[in-house]
């Protein structure tokens, strides 16, 4: 089988994709995939890793307002579908998979154009602009929520929730996760966390903060980002209880078990994860974000009681520490908050998805299953 896949930008679109792959790669021993993404992009650094062949396209991010950068996208879009119909001739995909992103756009109406089934998979609670613009071309729709705002009437949808990476199902012992980080079991453990690219409101709120808790009433694990990587640690260093300060935590699925309480931005991978591990939460929605889709995403939390999202404007160290000690210091909220975590997890999201897949690129599951059997 000839699995396309496209889109990304962040790692919100990235981790569903790899969860997807992952599944794809278990079903057909034979499978033979190709990225199509950004050059220089998140996506390019993931599907290297992952030995991937990767496509580029010249795809910049969305303009709403009327400029002459409108005349220079549209150029670059006309250019992009070229080179994309040159891609599918060449692989010759049986089926395209999006993840969302502006650099899915192409790929997923060429295909549409040429007969190939296509499938997307929207991982916010807002459905995002290249989605909505492919919605009705699309052989199916994957959703991560019921609610999905801006979703088009008339579409072949399907909720799965938002794949996770197999790492997360199988995270390690909450004990045993302290034990190899080298942390001490008996004490609380804060993860804090701003997305790949890390968060200034965060990170400033998170050095205010840690002045106020002694050394048995928490620890962290910090991941900062490259840009404010040495900042922070000068600011941790002066802390009385232990900090482990990373740029980037590689063992991500590892450091989520070890903690009790994870604050983070709400994007939409971060909060399936959280969900998957039962974690309770602060969520702290990225203002910018297209369509405020992190504060929606939080607010879903919220409202099942999984989660306190506190808004970027008001992310200081005060409302963040006396936030993180109301919760620490509240057992039952504690566990409260975990389990109502869990209610919110679709551990099969990747199984559905490549389920359908499958079926609609004319392999069923079963046959697979037979040639792997063999």
């Amino acid at each position: 089988m000839k699995i396309m896949i496209t889109g990304g930008g962040t790692g919100g679109h990235t981790s569903p994709a790899l969860a997807v792959i992952e599944e794809l790669r278990n079903r057909d021993p034979r499978l033979l995939l190709q990225w199509v993404g950004k050059k220089g992009s998140i996506e390019e650094r993931v599907a290297r890793r992952e030995g991937i062949p990767f496509r580029s396209l010249p795809m910049e991010g969305w303009t709403r307002k009327i400029s002459l950068r409108m005349i220079r996208l549209g150029i670059k879009v006309l250019y992009s579908m070229i080179r994309v119909w040159m891609y599918i001739r060449v692989f010759q995909p049986d089926a395209v998979f999006g993840v969302g992103g502006y650099v899915s756009l192409p790929a997923l109406w060429v295909a549409q154009r040429m007969g190939i089934p296509t499938f997307s998979h929207e991982q916010n609670k807002r459905l995002g602009l290249a989605n909505r613009l492919c919605a009705p071309g699309l052989t199916t729709l994957f959703l991560s929520y019921e609610d999905t705002l801006g979703q088009p009437e008339g579409v072949q949808h399907k909720v799965t929730g938002n794949p996770v990476r197999a790492a997360f199902y199988t995270s390690a012992d909450p004990e045993e996760a302290r034990k190899d980080l080298e942390l001490k079991e008996a004490v609380p453990l804060i993860l804090v966390v701003g997305g790949s690219q890390g968060a200034q409101k965060v990170n400033q709120a998170t050095a205010e903060l840690l002045p106020q808790f002694e050394e048995e009433e928490a620890q962290f694990i910090w991941s900062t980002g490259t840009a404010e990587l040495e900042k922070c640690h000068e600011e941790a260093a002066k802390a009385r209880c232990t900090v482990l300060v990373q740029a980037y935590i590689e063992e991500m699925a590892k450091a989520c078990a070890a903690a009790d309480i994870i604050v983070s931005r709400a994007g939409a991978s971060t909060t399936a994860e959280i969900a998957i591990l039962g974690k309770a939460s602060i969520l702290v929605p990225y203002p910018h974000a297209t369509d405020n889709h992190q504060e929606h995403n939080a607010r879903a939390f919220e409202t099942a009681g999984a989660a306190r999202v506190l808004l970027d404007s008001e992310c200081t160290g005060e409302t963040l520490g006396s936030l993180l000690k109301e919760i620490l210091q509240n057992p039952e909220l504690l566990e409260s908050m975990g389990k109502e975590a869990l209610t919110l997890s679709k551990p099969s999201a990747a199984n559905d998805i490549v389920e359908a897949i499958m079926e609609s690129a004319c392999l069923p599951a079963a046959l697979v299953s037979e040639v792997v059997s063999d």
